[in-house]
């Protein structure tokens, strides 16, 4: 009995070392379990789950995916018929449609509906974004769903990482279908690959699948869906194949497989009675100079600009589209022209997708032409003039200043009722001065943090830890011996029941000792509770 008690206050240990490491990760966007609204679908791979809700937070954004009960990131939708007179457009996409890095305030399809309601037309504008799908899903989510809603106008918003992977039969853990050059869907049955691997629902798992295995796998090794660009020792993810001028023999099969996909959707909507147009949505390398010099050093591997271009996905998708007779509208001059104009970033620059403000220059540019293409029939001319809805302007003060004042008042009042020897002003500025320092330390690390690359934000906090807890080491000095033998002792008696409050104890009291001893330190070591 008492070598299982043994075992298990070992099992206790590791898993409390577990839990900390997990709740630390957390810290880190790059390494949270990331959110998802898809569910498997055997038609498609995947699609929204009706009625699921998300929460997406990185150190750029904090929104919530709501999906209505029809799949859409739409208002709720009693039934899919179309109201009278009501002239409906109906927005085919990936991400950038779904808008998984914007509120719906700011996300370009629910601002065109909102410029619309402004002009009182008779508009309604739907959301069929599913993040992920390649333009062979979005034809097939059309042939099934999407005829069912009526439309009248169908925009197809196709981006450069489509192209590839309208040949693949897998799009991460999930299988999705594929058309052939023809747009003939190919007959294989999918299989739901069941929930996510329990490592990679944790933040241990992701650091250990983004940090320590990528790094110790070889580059080849790394991803299959890797190639060389012809003449170069360089390995690039396959789905950048469409930029590079010497493209590589497996883009000719995946070119091939889109066209078929824009004939299937365009024979598709011709029977709806629906009319098509593609806009094809360029990267945040070919609207911003800066961001292409970025793009090549880390998605390239350094590729020489004279090999690629940003410029030739899009542009592929309006040869498609010209070859087809599909309608097609450029962006590329509208967004150039918009970030010129005041050097305001139009994408988010961890998320590669637009950001609020490109969002609503890419509405303009919609509106604008889609005016100009006289896409509305008699009946729904605009009665009033069109505007976007005003941005929501943050209500009260900040989250921070609330905490900051609870704080001060709790900490504050305890202290002077505890030392009531002090004058009460005086308690109330220590306990505020303090404060003040262990906040200027989040929030001045929040936005160093912010500054600095991805890439070497982890490091950076790891280092101010590590000094921390090395400093900490060193205070307690010979009672590190006191406290390991301490835990030995509880370990070999079985006391595992009591492990956690042994080490929460051990660990807070530790803490608040070497606090205690140095006024420089103790500002830093309160930051980490």
């Amino acid at each position: 009995m008492r070598a299982l008690n043994v075992l298990l206050a070992f099992a206790m240990s590791i898993a409390l070392a577990l839990a900390v490491l997990e709740g630390g990760l957390r810290l880190f966007p790059a390494f949270r379990p990331l959110e998802t609204v898809n569910e498997f679908h055997r038609e498609l791979g995947w699609a929204k789950r009706p009625g699921a809700v998300a929460r997406r937070t990185t150190r750029e954004l904090d929104i919530t995916l709501e999906i209505n009960s029809r799949g859409l990131r739409d208002d709720p939708l009693a039934t899919i018929a179309k109201k009278e007179n009501t002239f409906r457009v109906l927005c085919l996409g990936d991400s950038f449609v779904l808008g998984y890095t914007v509120d719906r305030a700011d996300l370009f399809v629910d601002l065109m509906e909102g410029w619309y309601r402004a002009e009182q037309r008779r508009v309604e504008v739907l959301n069929a974004g599913t993040e992920g799908y390649s333009t062979d899903q979005e034809a097939l989510w059309f042939r099934r769903y999407g005829k069912e809603y009526a439309p009248d106008l169908v925009l197809l918003f196709p981006y450069e990482n489509d192209i590839y992977w309208c040949r693949e039969e897998r799009y991460t853990r999930f299988p999705k279908p594929r058309l052939d050059a023809a747009g003939r869907l190919e007959a294989r049955t999918l299989t739901d690959p069941g929930p996510a691997p329990v490592l990679l629902r944790s933040a241990i798992g992701n650091f250990l699948d983004k940090v320590v295995l990528r790094r110790l796998a070889r580059p080849a090794a790394d991803h299959a869906h890797r190639f060389q660009p012809a003449g170069r020792e360089e390995w690039v993810f396959s789905e950048f194949a469409p930029l590079f001028h010497a493209e590589p023999p497996f883009l000719a099969d995946a070119v091939a497989r889109t066209r078929g996909a824009l004939a299937a959707l365009q024979a598709d909507c011709a029977g709806a009675g629906a009319r098509l147009l593609m806009v094809p949505i360029p990267s945040e390398s070919a609207i911003q100079p800066d961001e292409k010099a970025r793009f090549r050093e880390i998605g390239l591997a350094g590729i020489p600009d004279e090999l690629w271009s940003p410029d030739k996905p899009v542009e592929l998708f309006l040869d498609l589209g010209q070859e087809l007779g599909i309608e097609t509208l450029d962006p590329r001059a509208a967004l150039k022209a918009a970030h010129a104009l005041g050097g305001e970033p139009l994408y988010f620059a961890d998320e590669w997708h637009f950001n609020p403000h490109g969002n609503r220059v890419f509405a303009t540019f919609l509106v604008d032409a889609l005016n100009g293409r006289r896409v509305f029939p008699p009946g729904h001319e605009a009665i009033g003039p069109g505007s976007f809805p005003a941005p929501a302007a943050p209500g009260g003060p900040p989250a921070w200043l609330c905490v900051f004042a609870v704080l001060w008042l709790l900490l504050g009042g305890s202290y002077a009722y505890n030392y009531r020897d002090e004058p009460a002003h005086l308690a109330a500025l220590k306990v505020g001065a303090l404060l003040l320092v262990i906040f200027a330390i989040v929030l001045g690390g929040g936005r160093l943090l912010a500054a600095v690359p991805p890439s070497l934000a982890p490091y950076l906090v790891a280092g101010f830890l590590v000094l921390v807890l090395g400093f900490v080491a060193v205070k307690l000095g010979r009672r590190l011996a006191t406290i390991l033998e301490l835990l030995r002792a509880f370990t070999l008696r079985g006391h595992w029941y009591l492990m956690p409050l042994v080490v929460v104890l051990l660990t807070v009291g530790s803490l608040l000792v070497v606090a205690a001893s140095s006024p420089l330190i103790a500002p830093f070591i309160y930051t980490l509770f």
